[in-house]
């Protein structure tokens, strides 16, 4: 998938999880600063683990770890896998304060989303890297096609519109 389609995922993903957790963020003092970290850090989550890819928004903000990372590991393996969500989890979860929590939360949410979207191309991902097998959906597509990532992104964008009317009120 490509980014703009990640980062709508991540969104899709942190407000569904927002809104079917108990005690949400928006029910439990509305729009404040720890509501505004979760949902950044999402974004920043869903597109982490193309860091490994230097032609990716995450690659070409760090260029010299990307390709050191994509020369190790390759493409959709380590950066994709249950290691690396675990690792980033763990690291996250150092940041003291609920502003810590918050980010740890939207990383994660972020990282898994982007997983599964990419889950739903024909190359799928190293989940269990290092062990070689690709997971994959049954029902995939290429990246970057239009009737592929435009289904899903027009299915996350009606989420998250629900999830705006509902948390506004309007619904």
């Amino acid at each position: 998938m490509k980014a703009g389609t990640h980062l709508v995922g991540a969104l899709a993903a942190a407000s569904a999880s927002d809104m079917l957790a108990p005690g949400s963020l928006i029910s439990n003092g509305g729009w404040g600063w720890e509501t505004g970290v979760f949902f950044a850090a999402s974004l920043i989550g869903g597109l982490l683990p193309d860091i490994c890819h230097p032609q990716s928004k995450a690659g070409r903000r760090v260029p010299i770890s990307s390709r050191i990372i994509r020369r190790i590991f390759g493409h959709r393996t380590f950066t994709h896998s249950l290691i690396f969500l675990i690792l980033v989890a763990v690291l996250t979860g150092l940041i003291p304060g609920t502003a810590g929590e918050m980010f740890q939360s939207g990383v994660f949410i972020g990282m898994v989303s982007h997983y599964i979207l990419d889950m739903l191309t024909s190359r799928g991902i190293k989940l269990f890297y290092p062990v070689d097998v690709t997971i994959r959906s049954p029902f995939h597509t290429r990246t970057g096609s239009w009737l592929g990532e435009g289904s899903v992104n027009l299915l996350c964008l009606v989420w998250i519109s629900y999830y705006g009317l509902s948390v506004t009120g309007l619904s």
